[in-house]
């Protein structure tokens, strides 16, 4: 019969270990999880120095291979136990539990920059995070929106963008599947919304907003559930409305308020006003004021596709902050209970302020609309 020497079995069993090891830690690392691909190589390492630190259990079972195996020496299986490597292992192993755990708790910001660069890893310290807690995942087409589509507002740059924000933000939403995600952004709002479509039923559990009036710095939406912030209000009696209109106008004023003479361009179309009583910069403070705003806009939405049976589409107009809007994209998906919604970007120094929108749902969704296009 033939002899098969115990030793060589563990150490095809380590080698095993090793090679499983670095399969996972390289997907890992392939794609972009890195902290979990080191975590996968501490993990190989520090098991394969336990098994090889061979003592009492290790020499148990190479000497019961043996006996299985017909090996005839089996005294010489036995070794001393090597106390270094054995703690190493442990020590590695814990390291690699450690560094898991930790990783799931790491926080994914989304940051979308249309108009200048603003990074959250600039403002850290102020907002009382570590530099190593947080990873800034940023989508940055301002050199083609400031010199290009805000121009012109052509085809092929505006496509540009809206890929680079399709694979972005899917990248992103891929990527952080078991990791918190945060959101920021000073952008145009329609690419905000837009960006928003493809992030249906994932939970942003962090929001940062950038004051430019007062601090000059980002804050942090709280969690605390409080009561005592503006209400929004719906200002246009909807039963006024012409029940046979196919298309409606829809501003909503939180930071600003949107004017009449702002929406000239809209005429002869029906506009209904939704906002505050005094809008103000940086009036979403809260998540709880956040989500509330969401449900309240999208449930007078579906209220207003009751009462105009024949409504087909939604001319948005939006002044406020980006968390906003990104909630609006991940709720305007429903095209089975919504009509067409077409987000429009201000522009001030344009003759006409509204001059470009994206549909940002139904069959349509995408597609850039411009003024002329509108009435």
């Amino acid at each position: 019969m033939r002899y098969v020497n115990p030793i060589t079995i563990v150490l095809s069993i380590i080698i095993i270990i090793v090679l499983i090891g670095g399969i996972v830690a390289f997907l890992k690392i392939r794609s972009r999880k890195t902290e979990e691909g080191f975590t996968a190589i501490l993990f190989t390492a520090g098991m394969s120095l336990i098994m090889s630190a061979s003592s009492g259990v290790l020499d148990k079972v190479l000497v019961g291979i043996g006996i299985i195996a017909n090996y005839q020496n089996n005294s010489m299986l036995e070794g001393d136990f090597n106390f270094w490597y054995f703690g190493l292992g442990v020590f590695l192993i814990i390291v690699s539990i450690w560094m898991y755990l930790y990783s799931k708790k790491k926080l994914y910001i989304l940051n979308i920059n249309g108009y200048m660069p603003k990074k959250i890893e600039e403002f850290f310290k102020d907002l009382k995070m570590a530099n190593f807690q947080f990873k800034e995942r940023e989508i940055d087409f301002i050199k083609i929106y400031k010199k290009m589509f805000s121009v012109n507002f052509d085809d092929e740059s505006y496509n540009c963008i809206k890929e680079e924000i399709e694979q972005k933000v899917e990248a992103f939403k891929n990527e952080t599947k078991e990791i918190k995600r945060g959101y920021t952004g000073i952008a145009p709002i329609p690419f905000i919304i837009y960006a928003g479509t493809f992030l249906e039923r994932t939970k942003i559990d962090s929001y940062y907003e950038f004051d430019k009036i007062e601090t000059q710095n980002y804050y942090k939406l709280t969690e605390k559930n409080k009561t005592n912030y503006p209400v929004l209000k719906l200002n246009t009696n909807i039963n006024s409305i012409n029940t046979s209109n196919n298309d409606v106008v829809l501003a909503i004023s939180l930071t600003q308020q949107i004017t009449e003479a702002d929406l000239c361009q809209f005429a002869p179309l029906d506009i209904i006003n939704m906002g505050l009583d005094s809008p103000m910069d940086n009036a979403i403070r809260s998540k709880a004021q956040l989500n509330k705003y969401n449900i309240f806009i999208f449930s007078e939405i579906e209220e207003l596709s009751k009462k105009l049976p024949n409504l087909e589409t939604i001319h948005l107009i939006y002044s406020g902050q980006s968390c906003l809007p990104l909630e609006m994209g991940k709720r305007s998906v429903d095209s089975t209970r919504l009509p067409k919604i077409i987000s429009y970007q201000y522009e001030r120094q344009q003759a006409v302020k509204y001059p470009w929108g994206i549909v940002i749902n139904g069959q349509e969704k995408g597609n850039l609309i411009k003024a002329q296009e509108v009435i």
